[in-house]
């Protein structure tokens, strides 16, 4: 199947907004970069590093009473680097990217996107985009193209389930999730097949202890490499706290042999918000493993400015 050039479609979109079809376009960005310290097995280094900055325009219009088109445009950019690459010689490198038909039906859309196993982890990884993600440890923290997507709407109160079909040369790869919320409590349970040479099975949870005033994230994974059928297996316990009014502390244990034999990553964490778009942050990262050249110490204190 071939799949059209996503941005291009965005952008006949956007042009139609001059036969005032289209409401305003959003216009949004993230600028989110920090100094970093790297004590690694061997080697030492300082410098500043870019966590996933990125710029964006979206927006929709209605067909009619029950029927909506949305697009989506996003790139990452690299603030630390003199002339914003964010990957190699190119200046932008692609995010989720995607045109959507939206209706009572649910969704259904294409372009380039997190994959549904992806996005149950249900953003209990509080340190997404940094040296402490996730991605170290686990495998499926997959974003596609040639991507073919679709989410049912309330199959009852707070249940919807989406389904992926992502063309690779490995043949296809199909990723699905149950995703449940109600209230303050959310959880998901998410299968990869043959995403990226893996069979994956993926559960996440996100509760609070309300007596103690913490956020509680839980997942645990199984993944199975195709070409060998080995599996293996990991966890992650997420805690974050509010310590006043602006700040937040907040805590991360994972452990996994997916990606690494003995994986283990042990992170702490502390935010204080300047206003509703800007905070600044400290964090602190213990990555070890049977492969000690893979072991490593971050330090760093950051800036985000969401606009």
């Amino acid at each position: 199947m071939k799949f059209i050039n996503i941005k291009y479609l965005c952008i006949t979109f956007l042009s139609v907004s001059s036969l005032n079809l289209i409401s305003e376009p959003d216009f949004y960005g993230k600028i989110n970069v920090s100094y970093e310290s790297a004590d690694k097995d061997t080697s030492s280094e300082t410098d500043f590093k870019n966590n996933a900055s990125r710029l964006g325009v979206k927006g929709k219009f209605d067909i009619n009473d029950g029927l909506k088109i949305s697009f989506q445009i996003e790139n990452e950019i690299d603030p630390t680097d003199g002339r914003f690459r964010a990957d190699g010689e190119k200046v932008f490198k692609e995010r989720n990217t995607f045109l959507a038909l939206e209706g009572n039906f649910g969704r259904l859309f294409t372009g380039t996107h997190d994959t549904a196993f992806k996005v149950a982890q249900l953003k209990v990884d509080l340190f997404n985009d940094t040296r402490a993600d996730i991605k170290y440890l686990f495998q499926g923290e997959n974003r596609m193209n040639s991507f073919v997507a679709y989410t049912t709407p309330e199959l009852i109160d707070g249940l919807k389930v989406t389904i992926n079909s992502i063309s690779q040369s490995t043949g296809t790869f199909e990723s699905y999730s149950v995703n449940y919320s109600t209230g303050s409590v959310k959880l998901a349970f998410a299968l990869d097949s043959n995403g990226k040479g893996y069979d994956s099975k993926r559960f996440t949870t996100m509760f609070p202890m309300e007596s103690l005033g913490i956020d509680v994230g839980l997942m645990y994974q199984s993944s199975e490499k195709i070409s060998t059928g080995v599996s293996e297996n990991g966890h992650l316990l997420s805690l974050k706290k509010k310590v006043s009014d602006k700040g937040s502390v907040y805590l991360q244990t994972a452990s996994s042999d997916i990606k690494l034999e003995s994986g283990k990553q042990n992170s702490i964490g502390y935010d204080y918000k300047i206003s509703k778009i800007a905070k600044v942050f400290f964090h602190y990262s213990d990555l070890e493993s049977d492969k000690t050249s893979k072991n490593a110490e971050y330090v760093s204190v950051g800036f985000e400015y969401k606009f």
